[in-house]
């Protein structure tokens, strides 16, 4: 009987935050994942009749592990331990930053206490500053990230939130100690999902390099032949062996089996990954639908060729095959940054429906890839996506034509048809190519760092003995990660990004000091010089256009107000980008605004497009590829528009609107799929009040 075979994969990742030369994690994002999400994506999976594959990078296995046996070992966990009398002036201004590290809609808002704390903080940095305000707040960011499932197994937990303030130190110690014990069980609970066949484990590279660079860092022209790589780059064959085998020896270890599949650190693949992980035994591996749109020469987003996607690869090399799976980019994206925006029902529904449409069209029995991290987006979902998630493996799970199978299942389900491929395209699950971790300044400046400790090491590895040598490796090992390459550049904002650039130079510096050299003095100095970060810059005089949706002169959109919609992209990536950087500005009681983008490919399409503007409360609905608009407000009207390569539009203002701020944000639909949102989680506010006004000059 045909069917749809359904498989998620659940990314699991976490680079390694911890300094070894000075025994202590930077980052606290192991711990916090750990008790909001690892266990949470998993419990599912206990309960409802359905199946997943779950991908556990060895780099958060061993940081799991290791902070089980010393949670005193996280800097921001260890402060928080501490009794709030005794800290010093230099850990509260340390708390009062870092315990906001919370999504304010869905994290902090829901607590009337931590709302008020964040809006004062907000307000003046200072005003937080006695015992029981601290108290309070240590309290409340640990309860927000805290799970749905631990909070209702804990009737403690749920006392405390009704409590809401005035907490003791007697209390969050409870807390804390809950939540240290169900953090010990996460590889322990893991395993004995796994041993009930409810789920597959993958692993990933040890350190989560992009294999594809250490073993041919010319693999990157493939698909950018015009971006420049460090000159001083070379093959690192070796390193990317002890990747793959240093994964396998963990998985064993903790699992008691040999892993049989991998998720490449960002689906970063090529031939030579194909082979060499072939020649580990791994059995699959599994990438995004750019690689395979390449590997097949063929449009993939064409509806003639769409199909093809849903079948299962292989590669051959030497009597060997590792199956390849590839992800549905359109239908993953959705999970991780339009859901969270819709109601529950409406989508699952869209979920549920979009399957049927891929089922209906298919004359075999399709399988399709959901592939995304498991930890980041859920936090832009109420309630931790727990309503969500109850209801689409609900229906799933009673959905006939449906079923829910492992990668492990799909090799040997014959109803699935197979496919060879003569040879794997190079690139990742972004954009198809590996820009993400080199080619820009910042990051190849990193890799030149890297490349020279190697070559340095290399000249003196033979007089080294064997622990020192395994020492220095390690540093080696942990700086070919791909996440400190991700945060160099424009292209990811992180609060903390200047701690990552720290800890990646810290690493290298490590490397030269276990040589008993000298490190290099530009190893001291900040690579990050790119700071990607929400700035509105407000108009500054009136404007003058065109009104061609060009920038034909340098006099269009001259003092207009300017702001990137694409600024609150950080750890998830999202491969639409049509909608780019927004300029505003008056003339007289009209407002011009471009929005910059790529609109031309949308243009000619046989679907209907529409650019779906939310102001305030109101929306307006621009369609792309005809001339009509819809508006529901009676205070920003939207007199006309033109698109080309941009979209200009001219909303005449009512003058009460000029006292308030704009809240606004941007969705673009094709047929009735939403395919991009700008802002990807909350929209921007642009002020207008007359104090801004009247510094404007004509």
């Amino acid at each position: 009987m045909k069917k749809l075979y359904l498989t998620f994969l659940w990314h699991m990742h976490q680079p390694y935050y911890k300094d070894d030369e000075a025994g202590v994690y930077h980052l606290p994002w192991a711990f916090l994942h750990g008790i909001k999400d690892y266990i949470e994506m998993a419990k599912y999976y206990e309960i409802y009749n359905i199946k997943a594959v779950f991908n556990l990078v060895p780099s958060l296995i061993e940081q799991i592990i290791d902070i089980s046996k010393n949670f005193e070992q996280d800097i921001l966990i260890n402060k928080i331990s501490q009794p709030v009398a005794n800290l010093s002036e230099n850990d509260k201004k340390f708390l009062t930053k870092a315990l906001f590290w919370a999504n304010e809609k869905n994290m902090i808002s829901p607590s009337s206490r931590y709302r008020e704390l964040y809006l004062r903080y907000k307000k003046d940095d200072l005003s937080i500053d006695s015992s029981v305000d601290l108290l309070d707040l240590e309290v409340h960011f640990l309860l927000s990230w805290t799970g749905t499932f631990i909070r209702d197994e804990s009737s403690f937990i749920k006392s405390l939130i009704l409590k809401d303030r005035f907490y003791t130190e007697d209390e969050k110690d409870q807390l804390l100690s809950i939540l240290k014990s169900k953090f010990r069980y996460i590889l322990e609970y893991y395993k004995t999902l796994k041993n009930r066949g409810k789920i597959e484990i993958s692993t990933t590279p040890y350190y989560h390099p992009i294999l594809p660079l250490l073993l041919d860092p010319a693999s990157f022209y493939e698909a950018l032949p015009d971006n420049s790589i460090p000159p001083n780059a070379i093959q690192l064959t070796e390193d990317a062996n002890w990747h793959v085998k240093e994964a396998k020896s963990l998985y064993k270890k903790i699992f008691e089996e040999v892993p049989k599949g991998f998720w490449p650190a960002e689906g970063s693949v090529s031939t030579k990954t194909a082979e060499i992980l072939s020649q580990h035994g791994i059995l699959w591996m599994a990438t995004d639908e750019e690689i395979l749109s390449r590997s097949l020469n063929l449009d993939l987003k064409d509806n003639k060729f769409r199909n093809k996607l849903y079948k299962k690869y292989y590669y051959s090399n030497d009597d060997q095959n590792i199956f390849i799976f590839f992800r549905d980019k359109e239908l993953s994206d959705l999970f991780g940054f339009v859901y969270s925006g819709l109601p529950t029902e409406k989508a699952v529904d869209d979920f549920l429906g979009r399957l049927k449409e891929i089922f209906l069209k298919c004359n075999f029995s399709p399988h399709v890839s959901i592939i995304l991290d498991g930890e980041n987006a859920w936090e832009f979902y109420h309630n931790n996506a727990r309503e969500f998630f109850d209801l689409l493996y609900l229906k799933i799970s009673e959905t006939e034509w449906i079923e829910t199978i492992t990668y492990s299942e799909a090799i040997y389900n014959y109803e699935i048809d197979a496919e060879e491929l003569q040879y794997v395209a190079s690139g990742s699950w972004i954009y198809g190519n590996f820009s993400t971790w080199m080619g820009h300044p910042e990051k190849n400046k990193a890799w030149e760092l890297l490349y020279k400790a190697i070559e340095t090491y290399n000249k003196y590895k033979d007089n080294i003995f064997l622990e020192k040598r395994n020492e220095i490796e390690k540093e080696i090992h942990i700086a070919q990660g791909s996440d400190w390459f991700w945060w160099y550049g424009d292209d990811h904002y992180t609060e903390q990004a200047d701690t990552l650039d720290y800890l990646f130079r810290k690493h290298i510096i490590n490397i030269y000091r276990k040589l008993s050299i000298d490190p290099p003095n530009e190893l001291f100095i900040p690579i990050k010089k790119f700071h990607k970060k929400l700035k509105i810059n407000p108009p500054l005089s009136e404007v003058y256009s065109n009104f061609d949706a060009k920038l034909s002169s340098i006099f269009e959109y001259l003092g207009a107000g300017d702001v990137d919609i694409k600024y609150d992209l950080s750890s998830m990536h999202s491969d639409s980008n049509h909608l780019q950087r927004m300029r505003w500005g008056f003339l007289g009681n009209f407002l011009l605004m471009i929005i910059l983008g790529n609109f031309k490919p949308l243009v000619g399409s046989k679907e209907d497009v529409i650019l779906h503007i939310k102001l305030n409360d109101d929306l307006i609905k621009v369609y792309l590829n005809k001339r009509s608009m819809e508006n529901s407000s009676t205070k920003i009207v939207l007199k006309d528009y033109r698109v080309d390569e941009s979209i200009e539009l001219l909303f005449e203002i009512d003058k009460k609107i000029i006292n308030r701020n704009i809240q606004i944000s941007f969705e673009l639909s094709k047929g009735n799929r939403i395919i991009e949102k700008a802002p990807v989680y909350s929209p921007i506010s642009i002020n207008l009040t007359p104090k801004d006004l009247s510094n404007w000059v004509v």
